[in-house]
């Protein structure tokens, strides 16, 4: 499909479809910009949700979107190798800094495969504003995993994320942005800590 087909609605449409599936509410976890997508579809589906785990992800508040938020996080450091090709429609991460960005904790040989697995993402989605309320989205169970070394998006801003949308409960690993490929048994245990 063409980048500039992609939707942030696609997105919520694709986990709802696959909720639709569940005969009793889901844990849905949600990563990075995908943070945005789960709190899309507790909004419209806040039955279909036990709780939403956010995994050094995106918390997003009404009107937020994922370039909103980012350009809040000033301790961030992805914005120098992030480029926008307006003609193809997609967001690039500079080739030579994903390594480093996304797996800092990891070990060498992961660095070494890292930059090839990275795709390059549609901007729409990035720019769109969520909507979401306190009625919907607001009184679904929240917990948060925190990544502690994350250049992507930064400890402190997750951690101011979470002051302005509380959530039940919190965990941290010691990770960069990427827990479930350098921690993944320890993000294994904070999503099925969120279970319980």
């Amino acid at each position: 499909m063409a980048p500039d087909k992609v939707s942030l609605d696609m997105y919520r449409d694709t986990v709802l479809g696959a909720l639709s599936n569940t005969s009793r509410p889901a844990i849905v976890v949600g990563h990075s910009f995908a943070g945005i997508v789960i709190a899309a579809v507790a909004e419209q589906a806040p039955e279909k949700v036990k709780t939403l785990v956010f995994v050094a992800a995106y918390l997003p508040h009404d009107g937020a979107s994922l370039l909103s938020l980012a350009q809040q996080d000033h301790d961030a450091k992805i914005g120098p190798h992030l480029q926008i090709d307006k003609e193809k429609g997609i967001a690039v991460v500079e080739y030579s800094a994903r390594a480093e960005l996304f797996a800092n904790d990891g070990p060498a040989p992961l660095k070494a495969k890292l930059p090839d697995l990275i795709l390059d993402e549609p901007v729409a989605p990035l720019v769109t504003p969520v909507h979401v309320t306190d009625t919907r989205f607001g009184q679904v169970d929240k917990v948060y995993v925190h990544t502690s070394v994350d250049q992507v998006i930064s400890p402190a801003f997750q951690a101011k994320m979470v002051g302005s949308t509380p959530v039940r409960n919190s965990v941290t690993l010691l990770t960069g942005h990427l827990p479930f490929l350098t921690d993944p048994d320890g993000l294994a245990k904070a999503i099925e800590g969120a279970a319980e």
